[in-house]
């Protein structure tokens, strides 16, 4: 029996990457709550105390490559404004590029740097320029109007930038400090320059201009990809730099017509069905395709109906809500001064000859006032990144596009430093920097894998496959009630595809119920009602409810619900209705996999279905105890909505383990104003008191942790000390409260911080450290030469890639009041992904942080629609007013979750009584929080 393998990101799937370190971001309070330990946190991050000797040696290599030279000279920054200093990039880009400006920078020499911005570097000082850029002049056009094209550009000597402190603070001579950071940041600079003149460039990623076809594919709705190479220069442990190369994959608009593009981002499959979302709606009003044609705005297109005019560059400013039948404007014959009033649609067929097909499509408007043209005859320009969410058959061609094996990763990696080609860059040649071709080698070492125990003392033996099965395998701890209210509910397909009939439900729930026995689960009940054959889903989860209740004369335990499809507005009503109207667990799976009915299936599923009922499926047999005092690990994560969605919350979800192995986890998820990752003050107080108060009376005797870890999960490396002020400030402020009864026992905190958004990748040698795919076993882990020069931090494979290239979680600690010795603390961190409680494979991340990532996705299933509508409607207005605002995550602006039905639970069969907590927080039980997972 193969195993049950975890949603995981670990893959090589799009990313954004790390970036250079930075300055500590000024970050401001979120809804502050009067917090004396604000003061009382570090204002440093810990260095690192020792390096480990747990596990083997093993030499592996890495995808960074090592500065042999580092420049040495000073280097002189100089300070530009173009126009008024507040020009857009594009006209910034424009003069920068006339044969004017580049004739001026020559007096600075070979090798001048431009940011883009206001910033320039050169290698020598010169004095103050100033000049007039005419772009009409540089075109050979004649000015229109009285509107002249001319810009004035200033460059002033603004300061020395000494590299040689960064090589005295990567040789622990001196602090972090301006002068650093500013030396990092001509470093980054000086290598995007070259590549950025030749390639698309896209932050710290590169793509081919003409790729070849192995390089691009259609994801389909008028969206491609396109591979290309991502570079970022990096301070590193052993005194040196060092500049990670890696595969970047991003999306693009694909080049072809607007009227294309408009199809593909309707969904639709035919024309009749496109031309009817883009007609206004019966009570007039807009379209319903208007807010998805939106995202072509911003975006840059020429025309071709005009002939030699198509080397035109227009950028879209918006899309009109008329089509080319119902905009009109006069036009006036030069010959005979007649005006006529026209529509566009009549103007192409006299002006062009050219009769449009789809005058029902709105009219693209271009920043140029006045002028608008049909989407058929506009071509969107090459190049041009696609900034919005995939659909789900998007994501999946992405994926198989982005996806490769080690091997392959290696050689494209190999492929990508020839287009960056350092060996001939001339401006690495003028500042005096070389960087070696080769992957450097580091010495890793590879932890000892453990043993996940099960009931009567039984133990799974992965070693280093990463892998185990459930045959003959009892759950360490069952159900803690015996099923004997629940229902199974079967969801009407909303297409042509045949209902599950009810021989098959019978079929399916009778091997379910064997085996959930076989694995140890108490059932009472063999014989659950089941309802279906209900057209409203809704309507038959409230059978369901009914009849499974009515049955036993007993609150329902559990629904077991079969979808048809994998629909996520369909998963996202039946949690709610479950979750919020009528207080009970549910466990989804799919129709498909009912009618398969196979033994493997159930007992994935079944270990999801135990921990929901209370019970643990196993956890680690471990050498010798992790924790000598009462400890609780907190897991915390914010996710945001996709970029262009402005009416979605941030949501923030908080993990609390719930036994003393840290092995339980109870959550609590919240909104968080908009794209605000500081989890907020009072959010922190809410969602963590019931379950810390929880843990104190069955855990901790009535007293707090003496030892608390918080792992975090998505905060970028500015934002580290603002982490430690907030975040973990409120909670130290928390533990004080509710320690007050105990006044001297203050738990000692230890902070983390995983990241998987970064470009580091592991390529052992054949052999005992790499598997049958070419990645690193699990346990692989890293600390040197890739990691940071001072600080405490790892890298570390804990998983086995389910397809691609392994990503190993790059481990940060901020803060350890604890002391932990380095073995103990990289051995909890692997350790623990064995204990992950819904599959039989280790993940990529701390459980911990795990849960709060799926609990935060989960969220989206408690929205409250009405109320985001009316917030909507709000915002609107005020816009319209002019009234900018910006979130600060506590602006009532943004409602609060729905918050679950009050019998509910919080935690494997743990009852909240007290409603009005629950009016405040929106609580979830521990696996209960994946939705994306659960749709079995």
């Amino acid at each position: 029996m193969s195993s049950s393998t975890p949603v995981d990101k670990s893959s090589d799937t799009p990313d954004i990457g790390v970036g250079l370190p930075t300055k500590p971001t000024i970050t401001p309070i979120i809804d502050p709550i009067p917090n004396p330990f604000r003061e009382q946190m570090p204002t440093t991050l810990m260095s690192r105390k020792a390096f480990s000797k747990a596990g083997k040696p093993a030499t592996i290599q890495v995808n960074s490559h090592i500065v042999e030279q580092w420049p040495t000279i000073d280097v002189s920054q100089y300070d530009i404004v173009i126009g008024n200093g507040a020009e857009k990039r594009g006209l910034i880009a424009a003069v920068w590029a006339s044969k004017k400006a580049k004739s001026e920078v020559l007096r600075y020499g070979n090798g001048f740097i431009f940011d883009g911005n206001r910033i320039g570097w050169a290698t020598s000082q010169k004095p103050d320029n100033s000049f007039i850029v005419d772009l009409d002049a540089e075109k050979g056009q004649t000015p229109r109007g009285d509107r002249e094209n001319k810009h004035r550009v200033v460059i002033k000597f603004a300061k020395k930038v000494q590299l040689a402190t960064v090589r005295a603070y990567v040789e622990g001579e001196m602090d972090f400090d301006n002068g650093v950071l500013e030396g990092i940041n001509f470093l980054d600079h000086l290598l995007r320059e070259s590549p950025s003149k030749s390639l698309i460039n896209l932050r710290r990623s590169y793509f081919a201009r003409h790729p070849v076809s192995e390089e691009r594919t259609l994801l389909g709705g008028g969206i491609e990809a396109m591979k290309g190479v991502y570079q970022s220069i990096r301070l590193a442990e052993g005194k040196r730099l060092v500049v990670n190369v890696d595969v970047s994959n991003s999306c693009f608009w694909h080049p072809v017509n607007f009227d294309g593009l408009a199809f593909g981002l309707s969904g639709e499959n035919n024309q009749i069905t496109f031309q009817a979302s883009c007609n206004r709606r019966a009570d007039g009003r807009e379209s319903v395709l208007l807010p998805v044609l939106k995202r072509l705005c911003r975006n840059k297109f020429f025309v071709k109906h005009r002939g030699s005019d198509e080397s035109k560059i227009w950028t879209v400013k918006q899309i009109s809500k008329l089509n080319a039948k119902e905009h009109k404007f006069d036009v006036t014959e030069k010959a005979t001064g007649k005006t006529t009033n026209m529509s566009v649609f009549e103007y192409f067929q006299k002006k062009y000859n050219v009769t449009l097909s789809k005058p029902w499509l709105p009219l693209v408007q271009t920043q140029k006032p006045n002028v608008l043209f049909p989407m058929e005859v506009c071509v969107m320009c090459d190049g041009q990144r696609y900034p919005y969410k995939l659909n789900s058959d998007q994501t999946a061609n992405m994926i198989k596009f982005a996806v490769s094996r080690p091997p392959q990763r290696r050689l494209a990696i190999e492929q990508g430093l020839k287009k960056l080609g350092w060996a001939n860059d001339p401006y690495l040649k003028t500042y005096g920097m070389k960087i070696n071709p080769t992957m450097l080698k580091t010495n890793a070492r590879i932890l000892e894998p453990p043993e996940p125990l099960f009931a009567k003392g039984v133990t799974a033996k992965p070693n280093f496959s990463g892998r185990w099965d459930l045959r003959g395998k009892v759950f360490l701890l069952p159900n803690d009630r015996p099923l004997k209210s629940w229902g199974i509910v079967v969801l009407m397909p909303q297409d042509r595809r045949p209902p599950v009939t009810k021989d098959q439900v019978e079929a399916f729930k009778k091997n379910f119920v064997n085996l959930y026995r076989g694995h140890g689960g108490q059932v009472e009940n063999i014989n659950p009602p089941i309802v279906g054959g209900v057209p409203d889903d809704a309507k038959a989860i409230e059978a369901a409810f009914m009849q499974a209740g009515n049955a036993v004369k007993m609150r329902p335990q559990m629904l077991l619900v079969i979808l048809s499809n994998r629909s996520a507005e369909v998963y996202n009503r039946v949690k709610k209705s479950c979750d919020c109207r009528y207080g009970v667990m549910s466990q989804c799976v799919q129709a498909s996999n009912v009618l398969k009915n196979q033994p493997q299936y159930c007992s994935n599923v079944l270990m999801k279905f135990n921990c929901k009922l209370g019970g643990t499926t196993c956890q680690i047999k471990a050498r010798k105890a992790y924790f000598d005092e009462p400890t609780m690990i907190i897991g915390a994560d914010v996710s945001h909505a996709a970029p262009g969605m402005v009416d979605m919350a941030s949501m923030a979800a908080m993990t609390v383990s719930l036994d003393r192995s840290c092995s339980r986890y109870g959550a609590a998820v919240q909104s968080n104003g908009h794209r605000v990752e500081m989890i907020t003050s009072s959010n922190i107080h809410e969602m963590l008191r019931p379950l810390v108060q929880w843990w104190m009376a069955n855990i901790g005797g009535g007293r707090p942790p003496k030892h608390l870890y918080y792992f975090r999960d998505g905060v970028s490396e500015g934002q580290y000390t603002a982490l430690l002020k907030q975040e973990v400030a409120d909670i130290k402020q928390l533990m004080d409260e509710m320690g007050q009864r105990d006044p001297g026992n203050k738990p000692k905190v230890t902070v983390v911080v995983a990241e998987k958004r970064h470009h580091i990748r592991f390529f052992p040698p054949p052999g005992m450290a790499g598997d049958k795919n070419g990645n690193p076993v699990p346990g692989t882990m890293v600390e040197h030469d890739v990691t940071h020069p001072w600080e405490n931090d790892v890298y570390l494979c804990s998983h086995v890639a389910i397809q691609g290239t392994a990503r190993p979680t790059h481990y940060h600690m901020l803060m350890d009041e604890a002391n932990l010795p380095v073995e103990k603390f990289q051995t909890l961190l692997y350790e623990h992904c064995y204990q992950y409680q819904r599959a039989t494979t280790p993940v990529s991340l701390f459980p911990a942080v795990y849960y709060a990532h799926l609990a935060s996705n989960r969220a989206t299933s408690h929205i409250d629609l009405a109320r985001n509508e009316i917030a909507r409607i709000n915002r609107e207005k005020r816009a319209g007013k002019g009234v900018i605002k910006v979130s600060d995550g506590s602006d009532s602006e943004w409602p609060k979750l729905i918050p679950m039905e009050p019998t509910n639970s919080i935690g494997m069969g743990l009852l909240i009584t007290s409603t009005k907590v629950l009016a405040l927080m929106h609580h979830i039980r521990l696996h209960e929080v994946g939705g994306l997972s659960d749709h079995h």
